[in-house]
């Protein structure tokens, strides 16, 4: 059985590990892909982006990963990584100090290598906001309404179930979730997920939980990609240029096979909405077959 929670977890790394993610449904010994969601945001007067990342752990390398990072977490006294923090020299990450800015040039250069060399996917779906809402149909915004966050989600969820598929896995994800505004709203639509059999059959997912960034060290990876994601649209694709920046470039060639990205804009949009309209369509002219052969069994 599933386990659903839109709290936050106490323990190591912040997660409690449940015993359905541990056993499978006869009592054997199941593999269980770490699986960390954060949603990040930029924008300007002209254009944003919101893009959700899913970065997949196995077991062993998620504590490989872990130990590292948590290291050069005290060594800054910080409490959890957020990368505008980081890279623009705020808060816990200020650099004050010839030391510190020191650190700051070294751990650049380390931190797409810990997530590089540790993860197993990553996935980012990203939407432009203004834009979803501007094209959204009418019978799209009454049924899912315009939450981007909430359905790039849902989408990681369908995508890393379909990635599975294609591998001949039988694996399961334990996802964790950033404590967010939206966090109850996309807990509520993972649980309406998994009571649909045909749903829950693809995206496999034997627990969801929500922790803060602290408390589960993924998280903070996915805010690394996200963080990286979207600066790499706004500042550099937006002006026609395709070269990132050197330390996401290096954790792109680190990564290579192993990023997916589905960005929701423009023809892909349009696609999303005709898919949409076709599988509504779909239904209704079912719903309207079943009516009439009721109505001819009834004379």
């Amino acid at each position: 059985m599933p386990y659903v929670s839109g709290k936050g977890s106490k323990g190591p790394d912040g997660i409690v590990f449940i015993i359905d993610d541990l056993l499978g449904p006869s009592g054997g010994f199941l593999v269980m892909l770490k699986v960390f969601l954060d949603r990040a945001e930029k924008c300007d007067d002209a254009d944003g982006v919101s893009c959700v990342v899913a970065t997949i752990f196995k077991p062993a390398r998620y504590k490989q990963f872990v130990r590292p990072w948590s290291r050069m977490l005290r060594r800054w006294d910080a409490s959890a990584f957020h990368a505008t923090d980081f890279y623009c020299g705020y808060g816990e990450f200020r650099r004050n100090t010839p030391q510190r800015e020191r650190w700051f040039q070294e751990d650049s250069r380390q931190i797409p290598v810990l997530i590089g060399q540790n993860v197993a996917q990553v996935l980012a779906v990203a939407f432009r906001p203004d834009e979803f809402i501007s094209r959204a149909p009418e019978m799209w915004k009454e049924k899912f309404g315009t939450d981007t966050h909430a359905i790039a989600a849902q989408l990681c969820l369908v995508l890393n179930g379909r990635w599975l598929e294609e591998r001949h896995s039988t694996e399961r994800f334990a996802y964790v979730q950033e404590v967010d505004p939206n966090a109850g709203k996309i807990t509520e639509a993972v649980n309406r997920m998994l009571q649909k059999p045909d749903y829950a059959k693809v995206i496999r997912v034997s627990s969801f939980t929500t922790a803060a960034k602290g408390e589960a060290r993924g998280v903070e990876a996915s805010d690394f990609v996200g963080w990286h994601w979207n600066k790499h649209y706004m500042d550099r694709v937006r002006k026609g240029e395709s070269l990132p920046r050197k330390d996401f470039a290096a954790f792109m060639n680190l990564t290579e096979g192993k990023v997916r990205a589905a960005f929701v804009t423009e023809d892909n949009l349009d696609l999303l909405f005709k898919t949409f309209r076709r599988a509504v369509g779909d239904k209704l002219w079912e719903k309207l077959g079943r009516a009439n052969a009721k109505g001819k069994a009834a004379q």
